[in-house]
């Protein structure tokens, strides 16, 4: 028996036992590797990676050849054993064949100059040096991203964006999730540069749609830390359209728990980054304008919602697709719902917000009624049946404002920012109007759906 055969034995044994109940080893080659990369310490950049070096390792106790000079130190820290004892049959002249020998040497003469070392020397770590570039070319490619992952992450998320308005909130939530996180995974692991881009894409649009499940579901803290994750991870990727979605959610999210100086910084974010002739250059000026209307700042709402408008004419006849949904849709909806909300925050009757707020509350409704059911948005509709209904009480027409409100909760899609919206229609009608019956079967209808807490 050989010498390397007799120490990869020993290298083995060491490793493996004690083994457990069930046989398996005590240790990986993978986890062996991460312990003598600790144990070389500063000097662990100098050496392979974990899957290189455990590949190393298996060679070793395989009886393939003998661990050279740099490696039989760190043998020596991990068993805690001496190296007389770990490599005692290794003879002087094995060092020649260790797998480590030639890279020390090639290490040795490199880090004296080139013009310090004999020509026929220089030649042999030259030569020596092409076993490292194919090394590292190697290493270029290795990657534990299938090749059917990328599709099949494109089907995953083209479903969750088809099933958004159609599904739970909850369920849809825990599979976004699942799939979030099978996504970090792969971040984790080894993969190309160009994989890390798509990979970081992947990241952020199922970040971006648990931002929304999250808002969804009532929780403004963690609908926000994903549409920030959303934000990142896009940013990293250098996807500009991408990082304006994020930004879009930012603004609602923040619309929606009173914080307009926040959703009007996230507008202003997200126009930094949309492209010009995309829906989203509309969509986040009419959120600057809902937010300007939240401050109070009139001229400044006025004036965005003008700009949103003229964005909005010269946009391109055939908008482009985010996945399944046509994002003109999305830009003609900005156009109407967020006036609507804006005028009901203006809130001046003598300047006709209310009656402006009609208009665009009704152009809202018309619209998602006249698309096919698979393109609707049951809970934006919902939302501009609630801003009608306020514009309504403002004007006179309690009765009408409160069957706005009942169909609004009737909404097979009753997400929480219905529910948020429904209450202060719920206000409005109680101020002006507490005496009328209509008025105090709503009340009873928005206290019965709200999530016990």
């Amino acid at each position: 028996m050989s010498a390397a055969t007799i120490i990869g034995a020993r290298l083995r044994k060491l490793r493996e036992e004690p083994r457990d109940q069930h046989g398996r080893a005590h240790r990986s080659r993978e986890k062996w590797a991460l312990m003598m990369r600790s144990a070389a310490g500063d000097d662990a950049d100098d050496l392979p990676g974990v899957k290189s070096l455990a590949d190393m390792i298996k060679q070793w106790e395989r009886g393939d050849n003998i661990p050279g000079p740099i490696y039989r130190p760190l043998y020596a820290k991990v068993t805690g054993k001496p190296e007389a004892e770990l490599f005692a049959e290794a003879p002087d002249r094995q060092a020649r064949k260790t797998s480590d020998g030639p890279l020390q040497g090639r290490r040795d003469a490199l880090k004296l100059g080139v013009a310090a070392v004999a020509p026929e020397v220089l030649h042999r770590v030259l030569r020596g040096t092409a076993a490292e570039a194919m090394e590292f070319t190697r290493l270029a490619g290795a990657t534990s991203v299938g090749a059917g992952t990328f599709a099949h992450l494109d089907a995953v998320i083209t479903e969750i964006d088809r099933a958004y308005s159609r599904d739970t909130p909850a369920d849809l939530f825990a599979m976004t999730r699942s799939y979030r996180h099978r996504v970090a995974d792969l971040i984790q692991g080894p993969h190309t540069l160009k994989q890390a881009r798509e990979l970081y894409v992947y990241a952020a649009w199922l970040s971006e749609a648990l931002a929304w499940l999250a808002h969804d579901l009532g929780d403004p803290f963690a609908a926000e830390s994903w549409a920030v994750d959303s934000y990142e991870h896009a940013d990293q990727a250098g996807h500009d359209e991408l990082c304006a979605w994020a930004t879009d959610a930012m603004a609602s999210i923040a619309i929606y728990t009173d914080r307009p100086d926040r959703a009007l910084a996230a507008a202003r974010q997200g126009i930094a980054r949309a492209p010009q002739t995309h829906p989203l250059a509309v969509r986040l000026r009419a959120q600057a304008a809902r937010a300007h209307a939240r401050l109070g700042d009139r001229e400044e709402c006025e004036d965005m919602l003008h700009e949103a408008g003229e964005v909005y004419g010269r946009l391109p006849a055939r908008a482009p697709l985010r996945f399944t949904v046509d994002t003109g849709n999305l830009a003609a909806l900005a156009m109407t719902s967020y006036p609507a909300s804006a005028y009901i925050w203006l809130g001046d009757a003598d300047r006709g917000d209310f009656a402006k707020a009609r208009t665009h509350a009704q152009a809202a409704i018309d619209e998602q009624q006249a698309l096919p059911d698979s393109a609707r948005s049951p809970s934006r509709e919902a939302i501009a049946r609630v801003d009608l209904g306020i514009a309504l009480a403002a004007l006179g027409e309690p009765e009408e404002a409160a069957a706005m409100g009942r169909r609004a909760l009737a909404s097979p899609r009753l997400v929480d920012s219905v529910r948020s919206r429904a209450g202060d229609l719920d206000r409005a009608l109680a101020a002006r109007h507490p005496e009328v019956p209509a008025v105090r079967d709503f009340h009873e209808m928005y206290r019965h759906v709200q999530p016990a807490r």
